[in-house]
């Protein structure tokens, strides 16, 4: 199978979606205020890549 420039976009757009769900989820779970502010953080860095790599896309004239 080959994957094109735009497939491989996509699924980092994807795969970053999924981390910030993944994150914000186990942030529910942490008791630890230090550990519960870094979870937040790499959910944040997550969206903000998300958010890059989905206007990317639609420039590139697809959707996420």
């Amino acid at each position: 199978m080959k994957f094109t420039d735009m497939d491989m976009l996509q699924d980092y757009e994807k795969d970053a979606r999924m981390a910030v769900i993944a994150y914000n989820l186990i942030k529910t779970e942490i008791v630890d205020s230090d550990l519960r502010k870094l979870i937040g953080d790499m959910g944040i860095a997550a969206s903000k890549s998300q958010e890059k790599f989905a206007d990317l896309i639609i420039r590139k004239g697809d959707r996420p």
